[in-house]
Formats: structure tokens, sequence, C-alpha cells
């Protein structure tokens, strides 16, 4: 049977709240200092001194970062996003890139055309028939 790990894994806070078993998931496990910053409840930091695992601790390029930014105002992901979580995606873009490539990722988020005669209409207000939003 093949092995269902994967090279690279990149981890935020929640996986190390939740305790996530990260070393039997993938062969090195990433993160960015920000997310160690904000881990403050004693259990977990106990847990993150003694991990069974290397932890490596990775800042992303401002390359990086800044097409992360982009991508997520495009998609309109970019309001409900931390910095730190800008930091961690843009991590998993930049070992991908590095490790696999980028000629597999989107450059621009897809365009949905929604077509409101087949979705409810809100008789309070007026709604255009097609519009255009990105995914």
């Amino acid at each position: 049977m093949a092995s269902s790990r994967v090279p690279h894994v990149v981890a935020d806070a929640g996986a190390f709240l939740k305790n996530a078993a990260l070393q039997e998931i993938g062969d090195h496990i990433y993160t960015v200092r920000d997310v160690v910053n904000e881990i403050r409840d004693r259990p977990t930091r106990r847990r993150l001194a003694v991990l069974p695992y290397e932890l490596l601790l990775r800042e992303p390029k401002a390359e990086s970062i800044q097409l992360v930014t982009d991508f997520s105002k495009k998609t309109g992901d970019y309001v409900s996003l931390s910095a730190t979580d800008i930091k961690v995606l843009a991590l998993a873009y930049q070992l991908e890139a590095e490790h696999v490539g980028t000629e597999h990722i989107r450059n621009e988020p897809p365009q949905k055309v929604i077509n409101f005669l087949e979705t409810p209409w809100d008789p309070l207000y007026l709604k255009p028939l097609f519009c255009i939003y990105g995914l």
C-alpha cells in the first residue's frame, strides 16, 4: 500500500490547537512565526515544545504575500483573512512553486455567471438579470 503522506504540510494555529497528528500527514511540517505567536494557551504551548517532529519555521517572500493578497481581493476573501492567514497561504503557495511549479495554479479566479431568473427574487429591491462574480 502506497503512503498517503505528502512531502510538505503548512499548518495554521488550528492544527496545533486541535493537536493534529501532522507527522502522519506529511514529511515536512511548516508554519510561520506568527502562528506560533498566536498560541497562548499553556497546554498547546507545552505540546509545541515537545512535538514528535521538527517544526520548520519559514516566512514567505514578499512576492508570495502580495500574490495571495491580490488574489484574495479578487475573490472577496481578503476581508475575512488575517495577516497571519495570508502569510500561511503565501507560504503554501511558495512551497508549491518551489517543489512542484506554478503552471497548474490559477493566476485569476474563475468567473461565474449567475442567472437570477433561476434564483429566488427579493421583491423589495431590483436585481439585474445577470451578474458576474469572481469565486
